[in-house]
């Protein structure tokens, strides 16, 4: 995630397309080849740009959005996969990925869309599972604190206006089906 937004942030600005320093070190933009390329895009998809659907989980547009993003997913993630494993954890992160891309882009007929919080919402609803199923949200031995901050990324991701909040509870419900099923 990381290494797609530094390249597309910073060198993969199509010639003609002008972009700021505040673009590329604050707010973002989308404006790069990566981003054209990968982003959900409900038109594009029904040209049979399937790849899409996920591809938009590696993108990100503003440094606060990749620094919040890696965090949570850094933390959830650790959590998910020392109790489930790795290709289960990926698996849990992609899925929710694509639920969240097929309720957007032909639920919501979303046009433009990018980041990984769809997938990320999605680990978080297996971590409630395990939860639940461990008797304690302490399973994984991820600190309180982090813990903490991840309970704060989770409810203020709620707030986000209705596509983001449209975007976090399609990967949630991703999340809760394809947990139910691996765990």
């Amino acid at each position: 995630m990381i290494a797609v937004y530094i390249l597309d942030t910073f060198f993969l600005i199509p010639k003609g397309v002008t972009v700021s320093r505040k673009e590329k070190l604050l707010t973002g933009h989308n404006k790069g080849r990566l981003n054209r390329a990968l982003r959900l895009s409900d038109e594009k998809i029904k040209k049979g740009e399937v790849w899409r659907l996920v591809s938009s989980a590696l993108l990100h547009v503003g440094t606060f959005h990749i620094l919040t993003n890696t965090a949570a997913f850094l933390i959830v993630g650790y959590a998910v996969e020392t109790k489930i494993g790795t290709v289960k954890t990926l698996l849990c992160y992609l899925a929710s990925a694509f639920v969240s891309g097929l309720f957007m882009a032909f639920v919501y007929h979303l046009h433009e869309g990018e980041g990984a919080s769809p997938g990320i919402y999605g680990l978080v609803a297996v971590f409630a599972i395990l939860a639940v199923k461990n008797g304690t949200v302490l399973f994984s031995g991820v600190p309180v604190a982090l813990l903490a901050i991840l309970a704060i990324y989770v409810l203020s991701g709620l707030f986000g206006g209705k596509t983001v909040l449209c975007e976090h509870l399609s990967g949630l419900a991703g999340g809760a089906l394809i947990g139910l099923l691996l765990t």
